[in-house]
């Protein structure tokens, strides 16, 4: 007798997750709370074109990504492009992303300039995560940072993506977005990052025909 297993949501982890076990023989069933399938994949109609509704990239490490893809006969979906970055600060937009933007922007002393830099590089080549797991983030920051360039640096994105659980946040979360987009730069002056084309509806809805083909239901 087949085992039946419930996934709860349709975004692209559940229907993933659909996909394996299916293929593994399982009786699985898909629930989604949304109209929508692909959770924070999901995306709106824009006069015709289909807009993701969260900002999402793909970076040089992302393998399993890649291997599903392959998997699934679509990577050749998956682009790569030079990407420009920004830092917006008391009203102006500086250019951001790289060594000469950090040293030219004019709202930093040199030393907060210094351990940002040395910040980020250091993070970008650590390879463990565990003894971070353990740490808040905000604590993390500010022993690096102190007050003053915590709150330059980092305190509005913490503040506006977080709101009341910002204190909760494992350091962990951050080196890994650090870790995952250093390692996509094409060189330190250049950044490099992949997308979908088609957007990530090209991705959610391959993967569930996958999941109705091999018996599944969303």
């Amino acid at each position: 007798m087949k085992k039946k297993v419930a996934i709860i949501g349709a975004g692209v982890m559940g229907l993933t997750c659909a996909y394996e076990l299916l293929k593994q023989g399982y009786t699985v069933d898909v629930y989604e709370q949304s109209e929508q399938i692909g959770g924070m994949s999901e995306t709106f109609d824009f006069d015709g074109l289909r807009i993701e509704k969260y900002y999402h990239f793909v970076c040089g490490p992302d393998e399993p990504l890649f291997d599903l893809m392959k998997e699934l006969g679509i990577y050749e979906k998956l682009k790569w492009t030079e990407t420009k970055m920004g830092f917006f600060y008391q009203g102006k937009l500086y250019k951001w992303g790289d060594p000469i933007s950090l040293l030219r922007f004019p709202k930093a002393s040199i030393l907060d300039k210094v351990r940002y830099g040395l910040f980020v590089f250091l993070a970008s080549k650590r390879k463990h995560w565990q003894k971070l797991d353990k740490i808040r983030v905000l604590d993390w920051l500010s022993k690096w940072f102190g007050v003053k360039g915590y709150n330059l640096f980092w305190r509005p994105l913490f503040e506006y993506k977080f709101y009341e659980y910002k204190k909760d946040i494992s350091a962990a979360w951050l080196w890994s977005r650090i870790r995952r987009v250093g390692l996509s730069r094409k060189n330190i002056f250049t950044e490099k990052m992949g997308y979908i084309e088609g957007s990530s509806d090209t991705l959610v809805y391959t993967i569930a025909n996958k999941v109705k083909e091999l018996g599944g239901t969303i």
